[in-house]
Parts: C-alpha cells; sequence; structure tokens
C-alpha cells in the first residue's frame, strides 16, 4: 500500500533513569516488534508486572490479524483469495478507520495501493523493478471496491489489501489503553516513530517532551515538541526508496494511489497531531502524497489535526509548513 515507513523519533527529552518524586517512579520497557523498534515509559509507585506479556499479547494478536508479512494471517489469507475468513475487532476497527480517512484524503490514503508497491519492489518478499506498467495495475485500486459486512471481507480478484500505514498507530493506541486500563495514566509509547502521550512526566512534572527528526540528517533533532494526551505520527521518503540506475529517478515507498506514481514529489516528511496515534499514522501517510496545498487546507478545516510539513518549495529551497495548533506545542 502506500508503504509509509516513518521518520524515527530522535525522541525522548524524557530521562530514562530510574528516578523518584513524590512516591513515583519512572519504568521503560523496549523491544522489538511489527518490525521496528518500540518504547514504552511510564510512571508509577512500582512496575506494572504482566507488561511484557500484555505487549506480547497485543503484539501476537495484531500480526495474526493485519501482518502480510505472515502467510498465515487474516489480512494474508484475504489477500490469496480465501473468502470464509471472519476477521477480529482489530481488522475491524483498522478496516473503518481506514475507509473514514480514505473518504476524507480524497483516496490519497488508500489500503489497496499496497500491489503498487509490490509491483515497484517496495513490498514484502518482492524484487525491486523501475519500470511498472501502471495502467493494468490501476485497475486493482480503489478502496470503494472493498467491502466489510459484519466480519466478513469482499476483495475483488487480483486486489491485494496492506494496513501497515495505519496499524503500528492502532497498535500504540491498543497499549496505551491497556495501561489505562491498569491504572497507569502518565506514559509516552512509541512504535517505529508513531507516538502517544498520555498524561505527565510524573518525575519533572511537565509535559512528556520529543523530537522529530530531520528528514535531511535523520540523526538530528528537526523540531522539540510538547505532547500530552494527543499522538504524534512522522512520516518521510528518506529512509525506503529506489535510485532507477538508467534514469537517476528516485523511486520512493510513498505512492501516489490516484495515479500510481512512485516519483519524489515536493514533500519531504510530514508529523502529524490528533487525539489517536491510528488518525496521526494514516494522516501522516497521506500527506506524503497528497499535494501540499491539498494537506494544508485539510489540516485547516479539521481541528483535530495539526501538523508540520517539511518540503521544496519552487526554488527548490527548503520550506517548513507549521499548523496553529502544532507552533504551540513547540519548544526550544
Amino acid at each position: 500500500m502506500m508503504v509509509s515507513r516513518k521518520l524515527i523519533s530522535s525522541l525522548f527529552f524524557i530521562c530514562f533513569l530510574i528516578s523518584c518524586t513524590k512516591s513515583y517512579n519512572t519504568y521503560s520497557y523496549s523491544g522489538y516488534a511489527l518490525g521496528t523498534k518500540f518504547t514504552i515509559i511510564y510512571n508509577s509507585a512500582k512496575p506494572l508486572k504482566n507488561l511484557e506479556s500484555m505487549a506480547d499479547s497485543i503484539f501476537f494478536n495484531l500480526n495474526k490479524s493485519l501482518s502480510t508479512y505472515i502467510p498465515s494471517s487474516d489480512i494474508s489469507k484475504i489477500n490469496n483469495g480465501y473468502d470464509l475468513i471472519e476477521v477480529d475487532d482489530n481488522f475491524v476497527n483498522v478496516f473503518k478507520k481506514s475507509k473514514s480517512i480514505w473518504k476524507h484524503t480524497m483516496g490519497y490514503f488508500d489500503p489497496t495501493a499496497g500491489i503498487l508497491a509490490n509491483a515497484y519492489g517496495l513490498g514484502p518478499n518482492t524484487v525491486p523493478k523501475y519500470s511498472v506498467n501502471v495502467d493494468s495495475i490501476m485497475n486493482f485500486i480503489g478502496f470503494e471496491k472493498v467491502l466489510l459486512n459484519n466480519r466478513s471481507v469482499k476483495l475483488n480478484k487480483g486486489m491485494y489489501l496492506d494496513f501497515n500505514a495505519i496499524a503500528k498507530g492502532y497498535c500504540v493506541d491498543l497499549l496505551s489503553n491497556a495501561l489505562k486500563k491498569n491504572n497507569i495514566t502518565n506514559h509516552l509509547i512509541e512504535i517505529g516513530g508513531e507516538m502517544y502521550a498520555s498524561g505527565i512526566n510524573n518525575i519533572t512534572n511537565t509535559r512528556w517532551k520529543v523530537g522529530i527528526s530531520d528528514p535531511l540528517k535523520p540523526d538530528d533533532t528537526k523540531q522539540k515538541i510538547f505532547l500530552k494526551n494527543i499522538a504524534l505520527a512522522s512520516s518521510g521518503n528518506y529512509r525506503k526508496f529506489l535510485i532507477d540506475p538508467e534514469t537517476g529517478i528516485k523511486i520512493v515507498h510513498t505512492i501516489n494511489p490516484n495515479n500510481g506514481s512512485a516519483n519524489q514529489t515536493n514533500i519531504l516528511a510530514s508529523s502529524v497531531i490528533a487525539e489517536n496515534c491510528m488518525t496521526a499514522d494514516a494522516y501522516a501517510t497521506a500527506f506524503m502524497a497528497m499535494p501540499l496545498d491539498k494537506s494544508i487546507s485539510l489540516i485547516n478545516d479539521d481541528k483535530s489535526l495539526d501538523g508540520m510539513i517539511i518540503y521544496f518549495d519552487s526554488n527548490n529551497e527548503i520550506q517548513t509548513y507549521y499548523s496553529s495548533g502544532f507552533k504551540k506545542l513547540i519548544f526550544d
């Protein structure tokens, strides 16, 4: 699909030290899941004993439902023509949110675009290709063609579903909800650059502080912002791409599902603030493919979104758009 891999946050101006104030300690748990690194930081009087098993269960169930990298997952079976699959709540939740954002972005977020990524050699178990017959593939693109009836998915033959551009954000939300159910209300969760900050950092008695990577210098921080009870997701084309050895044209993993183009646009990176990480994740991907003016108009019209978009102007100079709400979160 719009396989948009994410700007990894250079994160964490948070103190990782296990420190103590007002009976609170800071605990952190990290590892690898969903093909990337994750980190959970939380404030509590004592460590959450079942955190590892709780997280493992969430990762397992999400992979079983939505991973295109696992042949036995529900989505892989659906993509391979099985029509008797009864999908779970995770699939239903992600499908419905994807359908809503697909409509709101005028099709620039489209989970059926994965077939294009595979054709270019940017998908799982594929070989790079620099010349693709887009016209023939476009017949299999269009989320309006995919139907969910109760727990049964209707997918036309030859089409391919891929929710990778929203699944990590959804997983962040699942982990946050699980922590809240265990009365851990102050926490910061990050999976591959997608994050949700709940409450405050009790140790510093401030909002959580995070950083966003510079797309031209990924090891450097482009922007530092505060987060409290909101999500942040970032996307960029600077980590995963192909270069056509004959033409020198850059083929990127964020594919425009409306015309099938995988060529680099003037958008370098996008970061989105939303009330949940699933939403932020999907819009950050969409804004990489969407024309800049349309992205800015959408953000300005939707009071539930804020964003930062880094782009090349007509003079090939790097510029940065900040929404008014995003500006209020910035600190030095």
